[in-house]
């Protein structure tokens, strides 16, 4: 039996930027919430503090949709987040 170590909030904000980063014309809620398994309304709490923090912004695509994309800050928190989780899997600090 597989027991699936819950994510904490840096995880889930450094999902959300991987999964926001894969589409070059920004992404729309429902397939950020796909990607990233979490309800739409949840992830509406995380995409606000996502564009407070400078992570990403929020623009209108062709259709009138809301499109989200990663920005300068918000990759570099990409680049740091990975580089502390590299040095650190040899602890593992989840146990």
């Amino acid at each position: 039996m597989s027991v699936k170590k819950k994510r904490t909030k840096l995880d889930l904000y450094a999902t959300i930027l991987e999964v926001v980063r894969r589409f070059d014309g920004g992404a729309r809620v429902t397939k950020i919430s796909y990607g990233v398994g979490m309800p739409v309304d949840r992830l509406r709490v995380f995409l606000k503090e996502l564009e407070q923090f400078g992570f990403l912004v929020r623009t209108t695509g062709e259709s009138r949709e809301t499109l989200y994309r990663v920005t300068s800050r918000g990759q570099r928190y990409l680049k740091t987040y990975w580089q502390l989780v590299g040095l650190l899997e040899p602890i593992d600090i989840h146990d």
